[in-house]
């Protein structure tokens, strides 16, 4: 059983929000647009715990800065589906037989409904119900019975960020014996990590990762095998066979055997440290299997720590939800599991790329061009696309003089020609990234520019707010031509009066420098001259891709 879709309204940070969720969720998008409530929502309602959580006043979504305009009901509502056809029959989800409905493909869900209610004394109600197949409430008797089975066996563990000195809270993982001399070794490793992390030996380092190998080995075996024998006992090698599992431990396996790998180990340690904790002294049960939060991972790790620690984590046969605000983490995710979040005049949007959709080389040169090279751009409002690198220094570099900071708008210069312009045009508009793009006015730009064309259907009012074509052949021959002929012939060794068509002109300045040196040139006469020097041209684009960008930021 996993967590299939989320809908919520009116749930503090979010007025409204439908997202549909895979095995491993990496959420994007700006602070105030949703990220942290969406995590809350789940956290407080599926956190162990003996007690149900019973929803508050600050729970009730109010607009921005006006909170005299608080609603007064909030819905949650979740969709739990089986992952085999036969997953509801198993013994452990004997309690929740009742529960399950079939969709008209024949899937199985369990859809779980949470309301609140803000009274005028102030006081609020909380209410659960199970949904049939028509979305009408099952007739239960024991509905908070079967939301505390659902606890039991899907929790939610929340790892607030990626800090080690935490303690672990008193308690152990695991009853027997065994597990609790390793929790307790664990605790005390932790309170060292804690104090003084510089008096811990790799020996201590290494029986510390040893101890969450043992947890790990246990816990895996227990929460996935039908028939284990002495399945309680955590040195029993008579374990399930499990891809995932077996990848997970054999990863930590090599970072363990690493002579060098002292940081790592310290990494690594925190961080089932502080997984550990996030359960408190709740023992999960035997069947449980936990969702996972992961809340911006990169706090306070280097991007070497960053990729070992996210690379275990990724491998753990869990369902994960992570927030991040980091271009390397983006880096080592799929295409797939990345969600922006886009706060809307009336709801918070989610966007993603399926699978499917890319077709092979599309995906290939999106996962080359952005997800491994690019991958902060996947944080902008708006892309401004150019055929090159020098347009990139140089548009920005424009950009500013005029007064337009595209790093504190959102927007991203990315060049096109290596990947392709309709990879981008699609991945941008399906990750719901505004754009707009700057051609050549050669033959080259002219297909470039039927590109967009075609993509937008030939729409006028598209075309307008999307395309601008340079009347002139490239970006060199435009700014010759728009005034700034002197820093060409300087670069070329010429003197201003001489008589030589324009193109020769250019094609010695670049011998005698280079693009994106001459782009320099031209931004800093620029820069002297002052904004009435930089061509209309651009200034009417600039503020056609700030409109954008701030129209996807409101």
């Amino acid at each position: 059983m996993y967590l299939e879709r989320v809908e919520i309204v009116g749930f503090r940070g979010i007025n409204r929000l439908s997202l549909m969720l895979n095995d491993n969720v990496i959420l994007i998008g700006e602070n105030a647009w949703g990220k942290s409530s969406l995590l809350d929502a789940l956290t407080l309602l599926f956190s162990p715990s003996d007690e149900l959580y019973q929803f508050k006043p600050h729970d009730f979504h109010y607009p921005l800065g006006d909170e005299s305009a608080k609603q007064e009901h909030l819905q949650i509502v979740l969709t739990f589906s089986a992952r085999k056809v036969d997953s509801p029959s198993l013994p452990q989800f004997h309690n929740l037989l009742p529960l399950w409905v079939k969709d008209n493909n024949g899937r199985l869900h369990i859809l779980y409904r949470l309301e609140g209610e803000l009274l005028a004394d102030g006081s609020v109600t909380t209410s659960r119900t199970f949904l049939d197949a028509t979305g009408h409430p099952m007739i239960l008797d024991n509905v908070d019975e079967l939301a505390k089975e659902m606890v039991r066996l899907h929790p939610v563990l929340r790892l607030r960020d990626a800090r080690f000195n935490r303690r672990l809270r008193q308690g152990t993982l695991f009853p027997e014996p065994e597990n609790i001399e390793l929790t307790q070794q664990l605790s005390k490793l932790s309170r060292e990590l804690e104090c003084s992390p510089q008096k811990l030996s790799n020996k201590d380092l290494q029986l510390g990762l040893q101890a969450i190998h043992a947890l790990l080995k246990h816990y895996f075996a227990a929460q996935g095998a039908k028939e284990i024998e002495d399945s309680s006992r955590i040195k029993n090698d008579k374990y399930r066979e499990n891809s995932q599992v077996w990848q997970s431990l054999n990863y930590l396996n090599q970072l363990i055997s690493e002579p060098e790998s002292r940081n790592m180990r310290l990494i690594l340690l925190g961080v089932f440290s502080t997984l550990l904790q996030t359960k408190g002294a709740k023992n999960l049960d035997a069947h449980a299997v936990p969702l996972l939060l992961i809340e911006d991972p990169e706090s306070r790790l280097h991007p070497i720590m960053l990729s070992a620690a996210w690379g275990l984590l990724s491998n753990l046969p869990l369902q994960k939800i992570t927030t991040t605000n980091s271009g390397d983490l983006l880096a080592l995710a799929p295409l797939e599991s990345v969600y922006r979040l886009v706060r809307q005049s009336n709801k918070v949007a989610a966007y993603r790329i399926d699978a499917g959709e890319l077709s092979v080389q599309e995906r290939r040169r999106i996962s080359f061009h952005i997800r491994l090279n690019r991958a902060s751009s996947l944080f902008a409002r708006s892309w401004l696309l150019v055929e090159g690198e020098t347009e990139v220094w140089l548009l920005t570099e424009l950009a500013r003089q005029c007064g337009y900071h595209f790093e504190t708008e959102g927007i991203k210069v990315i060049e096109f020609a290596q990947s392709g312009l309709k990879p981008l045009l699609k991945y941008a508009s399906r990750m719901g990234i505004e754009w707009h793009v700057l051609v050549d006015g050669d033959d080259a730009g002219k297909k470039y520019a039927e590109t967009v064309r075609s993509f937008l259907n030939n729409s006028p009012d598209g075309v307008r707010d999307r395309l601008t074509q340079l009347p002139a052949l490239d970006m060199e021959n435009f700014m010759y031509r728009e005034g700034f002929s002197d820093v060409y012939h300087q670069a070329a060794g010429l003197p201003a009066n001489i008589h030589m068509p324009m193109r020769k002109v250019i094609r010695k300045a670049i011998q005698h420098s280079s693009k994106p040196d001459l782009a320099i040139e031209v931004a800093e006469r620029a820069g002297s001259l002052g904004t009435e020097s930089v061509p209309p041209l651009l200034k009417k684009m600039f503020s056609k891709i700030l409109w954008l960008a701030r129209g996807r930021a409101n």
